[in-house]
């Protein structure tokens, strides 16, 4: 029999021959990657299964966006590569995620898929693009928030009693901050665990408005400067929990799994003093991976030069 090994009979098909998918692999050039460089993806698919793969179609993605490449039937112990050039969007920051997802037949009445991932983190253009936790709830509303991995939520109406509402600016230790203008249930906060966020301009401090969860927050950060200078600093944030001493401001009460809780919660100021040198970026402390009920996390709400 001639012709395209895709268009020849379907061998039989045998459940006790189930198999693992082949796997894929992926790998990404060059692996540090900047905001609107070109990278290249590489993706391989082996065929580790007793039958062929039939149209078999590889699809390579940036951030779930990309081309499909059409394979048509791998045999058995056969490996295909294949690679796509491309450009990340000038504005790309945080977390980008690269995929390769292959789709094939294995039998005439079934189909399968193998996939693999991998990701790079950019600079955040800005604080604000770094936001990856909602912490802020109204108080007709508390479960759209979760500042702590255990439901608890800073009350917007208590915030607002402070002068912290949407958009404001406030002035604490002489920093001007601008409180995050986000609306309740939405991302308004970030989880600091190695960030990095671009700055422009100089000053004698920098400054961050915040708070810690579960403990206090201990870690250490790095300031970038523009002559590729690097400036490490630690922070030492206390718990959000009761009216401490040092804060910049309490207020009143907060959200809990259960409802409110008319214990105050306490914020902070704290920061690195600079280098009379123009600034790049600033790597936030790695404190945690994220908000998890029973693990310190340092919350940043805003971020100042001054």
């Amino acid at each position: 029999m001639s012709g395209n090994p895709s268009s020849r009979p379907y061998r039989p098909y045998r459940p006790e021959e189930d198999f693992l998918s082949p796997p894929v692999a992926l790998t990404v050039s060059p692996t540090s990657p900047e905001a609107g460089s070109p990278v290249t993806l590489t993706a391989t698919l082996t065929n580790t299964a007793p039958v062929a793969l039939r149209d078999t179609v590889l699809y390579l993605a940036v951030d779930g966006s990309g081309r499909p490449c059409r394979l048509g039937s791998v045999a058995p112990g056969a490996t295909v590569t294949r690679g796509w050039r491309t450009r990340l969007a000038d504005d790309a920051e945080g977390l980008v995620s690269f995929t390769a997802h292959a789709l094939f037949d294995v039998h005439r009445d079934g189909s399968d898929c193998s996939r693999a991932t991998s990701s790079v983190r950019l600079p955040n253009l800005s604080l604000a693009g770094a936001f990856d936790n909602a912490g802020i709830a109204s108080d007709d509303a508390l479960t759209v928030a979760d500042i702590d991995g255990s439901r608890s939520s800073l009350s917007a109406q208590a915030l607002s009693s402070a002068g912290l509402t949407p958009g404001a600016v406030v002035t604490y230790d002489g920093t001007a901050f601008t409180w995050p203008d986000t609306r309740p249930g939405n991302k308004d906060n970030v989880v600091a665990s190695g960030q990095t966020v671009l700055l422009s301009g100089a000053g004698s401090r920098l400054a961050f408005l915040g708070t810690s969860t579960w403990g206090e927050s201990k870690g250490e950060g790095t300031v970038v400067y523009a002559d590729g200078t690097r400036q490490t600093f630690s922070v030492a944030v206390p718990d959000w929990y009761g009216a401490n001493g040092s804060a910049a401001v309490v207020v009143p009460y907060r959200h809990i799994s259960t409802g409110r809780d008319d214990t105050p919660v306490s914020l902070y100021v704290f920061g690195v003093e600079l280098r009379d040198k123009e600034l790049r970026a600033v790597v936030l402390p790695k404190v945690s991976d994220g908000a998890q009920s029973g693990v310190p996390a340092l919350h940043i709400f805003a971020m100042s030069v001054a």
